[in-house]
């Protein structure tokens, strides 16, 4: 597991304008929220190439690829893990337990959101790829994804300086759903001729 460069530049600013807590705080929930996928990718045996902590979460890239159904349990580890943090949280002391709950219900809300690359994403799009193994629906979501993260770069744009640290995660998933998007073709192709899963 490793951090991703930007996220220590975040971290540092967090760190020179003294809230080392609430730094600590999001590094660990991060961190908790990516143990999630890794416990359910191996428990899936689907072994891992890297895993990436970055400003929105965390990229995991698998070696091999799963099953819809295998990339669906592994998207749902995370969101898992984070719950387990939140429930956790009544075990902090009062001081520590409150900001904790809040930095985990802000992950598991931003994560949830049902676009890709987001686990929300992830879990509707592979749940619909289980029972219907269309390359249609891969495009779609990417195309919805896009269009979202598109749309709230946008508004955060017009929203500055107030929108700063939405705009960075915006930024960064819109730059990751592009990088999809551009190599979406080679993508279906490797699924359905190689893997022959896509129709």
């Amino acid at each position: 597991m490793t951090i991703h460069p930007l996220l220590l530049f975040v971290l540092l600013m967090m760190v020179l304008t003294g809230n080392i807590a609430l730094y600590s705080i999001i590094l660990s929930s991060l961190i908790i929220h990516e143990i999630g996928h890794l416990l359910a990718a191996k428990m899936m045996d689907v072994p891992v190439k890297s895993c990436v902590i970055m400003p929105y979460g965390g990229e995991i890239k698998l070696q091999q690829e799963g099953t819809y159904w295998q990339r669906l349990i592994i998207a749902v580890g995370g969101p898992l893990a984070t719950l387990l943090g939140m429930a956790s949280s009544i075990l902090l002391p009062p001081l520590l337990a409150e900001p904790f709950f809040q930095v985990q219900f802000y992950l598991l809300c931003l994560n949830l959101l049902p676009f890709l690359p987001l686990d929300g994403g992830k879990i509707i799009c592979y749940t619909l790829l289980t029972f219907f193994p269309k390359a249609k629906i891969y495009e779609l979501f990417l195309a919805l994804s896009l269009c979202a993260f598109t749309i709230v770069v946008f508004v955060t744009l017009w929203l500055l300086p107030q929108s700063l640290p939405v705009l960075v995660v915006s930024l960064l998933l819109w730059g990751n759903i592009i990088g999809e998007w551009k190599y979406r073709k080679y993508h279906i192709a490797y699924e359905k001729f190689v893997l022959n899963r896509l129709t």
